[in-house]
């Protein structure tokens, strides 16, 4: 006896269209973007440069940190394709065969909307920094700012260590307790130091 299975036939996908997207909107939102991405750039490569210069006890190296800065730039442009791709799977999820009512149905048309020009302005974003990767005078200016903000990051500590000391100077109880506090070092805190 043969068993015959019938299948429900597939309904067809929704075919959702968005309106012409405005470039303007999305050049403005690359922009912006470039922007953002230039402050956290900034931000990890001052950290970058502080640490090769404190605890890895490095040199500045402009073309090292330039390499740094293109790294950083690539994995910044791989993110916002990884948030395009998010968004071509929102996208996909919308044209399923719904059963939904108009109401419905015009709520997933102005989401399809949304989503693509998301979709593009990542996609816009990303390729504008993989450009920059390539950019000799935007590295260098990244570069630049970055050891700058770090300079002036170690130098306002320095500003304010030596302020503590100098406080501490000024004490006028620094002079009568010195003896004490030297002494300590001596019989306290060199013994320690020597086991």
């Amino acid at each position: 006896m043969v068993v015959t299975r019938f299948r429900r036939a597939a309904r067809p996908a929704l075919a959702l269209s968005s309106p012409p997207l405005d470039h303007g909107v999305v050049q403005r939102a690359v922009d912006e973007g470039v922007l953002i991405m230039r402050l956290a750039l900034t931000m990890a490569t001052k950290n970058h440069i502080i640490v090769e210069a404190l605890r890895e006890d490095r040199s500045f190296d402009e073309e090292a940190v330039g390499g740094f800065v293109r790294r950083e730039l690539r994995a910044l442009a791989l993110e916002q394709v990884g948030y395009a791709n998010r968004m071509r799977i929102e996208m996909r999820s919308l044209t399923r065969p719904p059963r939904r009512s108009a109401s419905k149905l015009e709520d997933a048309r102005t989401q399809f909307s949304m989503l693509t020009q998301r979709r593009v302005t990542y996609s816009a974003l990303s390729s504008e920094l993989d450009r920059l990767t390539r950019d000799e005078r935007f590295v260098a200016d990244a570069v630049e700012a970055a050891r700058a903000a770090a300079w002036d990051d170690l130098a306002g500590a320095l500003t304010s260590h030596l302020d503590r000391v100098a406080a501490v100077l000024l004490d006028p109880n620094y002079a009568a307790e010195r003896g004490e506090r030297m002494r300590a070092v001596r019989y306290i805190d060199l013994p320690r130091l020597a086991r």
